[in-house]
C-alpha cells in the first residue's frame, strides 16, 4: 500500500455521489456479513445509518471494522472503489443532525435525529483501492 496519494484520491473522491448505494461488510466474529447500504458522502467524510436493532450495530459494536465496495460508472465505462478501515458510533447530536439533513430517505424510518432508533455510523478509511472506470488496474493509497 502506498502513501496517501492527494491526486488519486481527489480522482476517486470525485467519483462519488452525495448519496449512493454500497456492499458493506462487517465482521460478526465468524464470518464477514455483506449488505446494501446507503452510503453519504459529506465534506470528505464517509457515513451511513440504520435502525438501532439492525443485527449489523451488534457486529459494530464488538468488531468496529468495515470493508466496502461500490461500483463506478462514467458514461459506457466502469470502475471499483474498494475501502476499509475503522467504524464508530455517533452519539453526536449536533453531527447526527446536520448528516440527517443529508440523508434523503430519512424521514421515511425516523421523525428525528433525536429517535433512539437512529444509528448513525463513521466509516474511518484506512486502506483504498480505486480502479478509475475505464482502466484495466486499480492503485491503492492510504487514506
Amino acid at each position: 500500500m502506498c502513501e496517501v496519494n492527494t491526486e488519486l484520491r481527489k480522482e476517486a473522491w470525485a467519483c462519488l455521489k452525495p448519496v449512493q448505494m454500497i456492499h458493506l461488510a462487517t465482521w460478526d466474529g465468524t464470518h464477514p456479513r455483506v449488505r446494501p447500504v446507503s452510503l453519504i458522502f459529506d465534506d470528505d467524510r464517509f457515513w451511513f445509518c440504520t435502525g438501532s436493532n439492525d443485527s449489523k450495530v451488534e457486529q459494530i459494536e464488538k468488531y468496529p471494522v468495515f470493508e466496502f465496495s461500490l461500483m463506478l460508472e462514467k458514461g459506457e465505462s466502469r470502475g471499483t472503489l474498494r475501502c476499509s478501515g475503522d467504524v464508530r458510533i455517533v452519539t453526536d447530536q449536533e453531527v447526527k443532525c446536520r448528516i440527517s439533513e443529508r440523508i434523503p430517505f430519512f424521514g421515511q424510518y425516523w421523525d428525528s435525529p433525536e429517535d433512539p432508533t437512529f444509528c448513525l455510523f463513521e466509516l474511518l478509511l484506512e486502506d483504498v483501492e480505486f480502479m478509475a472506470p475505464g482502466e484495466m488496474i486499480a492503485s491503492r493509497f492510504k487514506a
